[in-house]
């Protein structure tokens, strides 16, 4: 029962403390339109509820680029031979814009198309049909190769030439056989003065004595005159040795010689090249010989048109539409080498571009296909327009600040639009149409409860102050849901006469 008691006395504590605040706010709001109806409150500034057009942007600054943009540099080195254009000047896809000196680059172009003739005419005649003339001379060639491997085979000796080698060895020996026979009877002549040959004939022949004696001496007188004719019979017997030993030599290099191996390899490599030159003639051309002509015929093709592509590389060539921006090089010089100076800048500027930086806290509200309005310091009056085309999905961190490239695309315009001018990009994120608008300084945001009041004039010397309801905002102005309507005076009184402790005391 006692439980039952205490939450029905807490209970009602609980409404009371919620009637006398309702009360109290109540009376607050009685009291405080009291004094403003009463009061003769000066007017700051003040303002009537339409209907207008409400954007919502986010802006960024950014310096105007054009679509195409490109440093234009010679392939190869060398000498600027001449420049064809000048700063400003339009060009189209394809003009010569400068050129380097191509004297020799031209000399080995031409020595190249030199090599490509005579690989097509040796081609030409590899497949031409042959004629009588061609294959008489081959035939002749073949016949020339012919008589020449027999002449080279006609270098053995013969029989004959042979016979007679044998011969004088010989001869030889039998010279040697009598120097060493009158070497021996030189030596029996100096142990007796008398030759006697009695001892020599056989028992059983019967010569008379007579006979013998006469024989003796006739042998006898000869032995002097052999030796004294001789001279001497050891010189004699050894120049008779050497003559043996020459002939016999000569008897055996002639028996032992055949014809020259290299003049026969040479009459029959000869021989081949000319019937191979033949058979080809008479034959035609094989399908490996087709092949290596017409693999050579490409090779000489492409020599000719990498010396081609040698020139038209020393050429600067307009690869787009557009307007010379930078020209940096002269007849005569080299052209710049290093990478900071083109020699020739080439932009488009049909289309211009503005590239913006927009802040991580704004970067969720972009889309492509966006509005965008654009003001240049150098073109206060103008009303250009652009869109958003591009959004970089990496952002660009500098330190604490981190943003996103945003590429914006100016449509078409006749106002003086330059490359390089400053551009302030409005991009509008959202819009309403025929809405409720109120300036931002009209409205008043109670910081506890959040709550926006503005302040409505009702009459004469009336004002009452009634919370709203916002919508969408901009840096200047506010949607309002509800609260207020079109055509209500809205007014902005000093901030004192909101005060009920100050109007009481006549502060």
């Amino acid at each position: 029962m006692w439980k039952f008691l205490r939450r029905v006395l807490t209970y009602g504590l609980i409404i009371l403390i919620v009637g006398g605040l309702l009360l109290g706010v109540r009376q607050y709001w009685q009291n405080n339109r009291e004094n403003l109806q009463e009061q003769n409150v000066e007017i700051l500034d003040e303002t009537t509820v339409e209907r207008d057009t409400l954007r919502v942007t986010v802006g960024a600054t950014g310096a105007i680029t054009p679509n195409r943009q490109l440093p234009l540099v010679f392939e190869v080195p060398g000498i600027v031979a001449e420049v064809l254009v000048e700063v400003g000047d339009v060009v189209h896809t394809g003009d010569v814009l400068a050129r380097l000196d191509t004297a020799d680059l031209e000399t080995a172009r031409d020595s190249a198309q030199v090599a490509l003739d005579t690989q097509l005419i040796a081609f030409d005649a590899l497949t031409a049909p042959p004629r009588d003339a061609d294959i008489a001379a081959a035939q002749a060639a073949v016949d020339v190769a012919q008589a020449a491997l027999y002449a080279a085979y006609s270098t053995a000796p013969s029989d004959e030439q042979v016979e007679i080698a044998r011969l004088q060895a010989e001869l030889s020996r039998n010279q040697l056989w009598q120097a060493q026979l009158q070497r021996d009877l030189s030596a029996a002549s100096a142990g007796a003065s008398l030759i006697d040959i009695s001892g020599l004939i056989p028992d059983d022949v019967d010569i008379p004595p007579e006979t013998i004696d006469q024989v003796n001496q006739t042998l006898s007188g000869l032995l002097p005159q052999q030796t004294g004719s001789t001279g001497n019979p050891q010189g004699a017997l050894n120049q008779a040795e050497y003559g043996v030993e020459i002939s016999d030599s000569q008897y055996n290099a002639t028996a032992g010689r055949g014809a020259n191996a290299g003049s026969i390899a040479s009459a029959q490599a000869a021989l081949s090249s000319a019937q191979a030159a033949l058979d080809q003639l008479i034959n035609g051309a094989n399908d490996t010989q087709l092949a290596m002509a017409e693999i050579n015929i490409r090779q000489a093709e492409l020599a000719v048109e990498q010396a081609q592509s040698a020139i038209v590389r020393a050429q600067i060539v307009a690869p787009f539409d557009g307007i010379v921006a930078q020209v940096n090089i002269s007849a005569g010089e080299p052209p710049p080498t290093t990478g900071l100076t083109a020699p020739i800048l080439l932009v488009n500027t049909d289309q211009m571009l503005l590239d913006v930086a927009i802040d991580e806290t704004d970067i969720a509200d972009i889309e492509v296909g966006q509005t965008v309005q654009l003001r240049f310091d150098a073109l206060p009056d103008a009303e250009i327009v652009g869109e958003v085309t591009r959004i970089d999905p990496a952002p660009i961190i500098a330190g604490q600040l981190v943003t996103y490239p945003v590429r914006v695309v100016l449509e078409a315009t006749d106002e003086p639009v330059r490359l390089g001018m400053s551009a302030t990009a409005t991009i509008i994120i959202d819009e309403l149409q025929d809405v409720l608008v109120l300036p931002n300084r009209f409205i008043r945001i109670d910081r506890s409860t959040q709550q926006a009041y503005v302040t409505v004039e009702r009459g004469e010397g009336q004002y009452e102050e009634i919370p709203v309801e916002l919508g969408l905002r901009n840096e200047t102005q506010t949607q309002i849901l509800n609260g207020i309507e079109e055509g209500d005076r809205v007014v902005l009184l000093p901030r004192e006469a909101f005060n009920p402790i100050a109007q009481s005391t006549g502060r």
